[in-house]
């Protein structure tokens, strides 16, 4: 069967994710982007599998991971290089509570695979600066982000796939599937905060979340793990450490700003004992969402129109299976997870 082609509007990592999925399926498309993204390649790329303030798993991190770790082997065995990067977090505790939760989680079958069991060694850690002690999450790590999408840039030119131009709204004619008078069969926004300017899907309760990070170096610091807590220490290659994030709500600026550097410099100050001097500083702006669930699924007026969006702070962690799932939703008519489908947001509409 003949398909015609999809457009994918942006290729962060839900454009480029959805991309390979469509590509594995052998259904024609093309991607469309401004060349400014300012979410995914400026990410961290952090695959954390719990969430600290509760002690408990990520949502859905026991299919999600998995899932991404296959999908970034594939890109590897693709395009040459590594992309995800296997590193354990040290959590330094914030209070005792977060101790007797993680002593209360790591007794259960299902936590084992992420939290390591506390010993003495963790406790007294010398290493990290702390009053509670620390643990080590397991399976943990980040993934190249600026890499990954430069070579996904490649493959995409390489392939005719990539018409790099900024998207006009009124280009598009829903009612007769065409962008520029080009017939299409569905055309999927991936567009970021950019969502927020969507005329079809300006209903969803999409947020513009800004986030900062700074670049720092230092001879001293842990190069086998990442430190957690209030911020991340993060190392990325040889004595370079990614220091983040700020969070701003509703603050679609990019530029930086000196109180987020010398926030992050008292939080890292805060966790390490460690010299370390700032050598860059970024912003990037998050689509988050106020549920933080996803935003996924068909728009109800315009069969083809879709939306793939609001993966928030851990999009590489989420995006390769939901990108599976999207891609099964639109070809196969698969239902969605109620939880990111957005009919949850339906009666926004009335």
């Amino acid at each position: 069967m003949e398909h015609k082609k999809i457009i994918i509007i942006g290729a962060g990592i839900a454009g480029i994710a959805l991309a390979r999925h469509l590509d594995k399926r052998q259904i024609p498309f093309e991607v469309i982007d401004s060349g400014e993204n300012y979410s995914s390649r400026i990410a961290a790329g952090l695959i954390n599998p719990m969430v600290f303030r509760r002690m408990a798993k990520s949502w859905r991190v026991d299919e999600f991971l998995p899932y991404a770790n296959e999908f970034y082997m594939e890109a590897t065995k693709d395009w040459g290089q590594t992309y995800f990067h296997v590193l354990p977090i040290r959590r330094a505790f914030a209070h005792q509570q977060e101790v007797d939760f993680w002593i209360k989680k790591q007794a259960f079958t299902e936590y084992q695979t992420y939290l390591k069991p506390l010993n003495e060694a963790d406790l007294n850690n010398q290493d990290v600066i702390n009053t509670f002690g620390t643990g080590e999450v397991l399976n943990s790590g980040y993934v190249s982000t600026k890499i990954l999408l430069d070579d996904a840039f490649t493959w995409l030119k390489n392939t005719n796939r990539l018409r790099l131009e900024k998207i006009q709204y009124a280009d598009i004619d829903p009612e007769n599937s065409s962008y520029k008078g080009e017939l299409f069969s569905k055309i999927i926004f991936c567009e970021g905060y950019h969502g927020l300017e969507n005329p079809w899907f300006n209903y969803l309760p999409l947020q513009a979340t800004k986030g900062e990070t700074l670049t720092i170096t230092s001879d001293t610091i842990s190069r086998t793990e990442s430190l957690n807590r209030k911020c991340f220490i993060l190392p990325v290659q040889n004595n370079v450490y990614r220091i983040g994030a700020t969070y701003s709500w509703d603050n679609p600026t990019l530029h930086t700003t000196p109180e987020a550097r010398e926030e992050l410099i008292e939080l890292a100050k805060q966790l390490t004992k460690s010299e370390f001097e700032v050598i860059d500083q970024s912003a990037g702006i998050r689509p988050t969402v106020l549920d933080r669930r996803p935003l996924m699924g068909k728009h109800p007026n315009f069969d083809s129109l879709y939306i793939f969006n609001g993966l928030g702070t851990k999009g590489y962690l989420m995006a390769p299976l939901l990108a599976h799932e999207m891609t099964d939703y639109m070809l196969d008519e698969k239902l969605l997870d109620k939880e990111i489908d957005i009919q949850r947001y339906q009666k926004r509409l009335l």
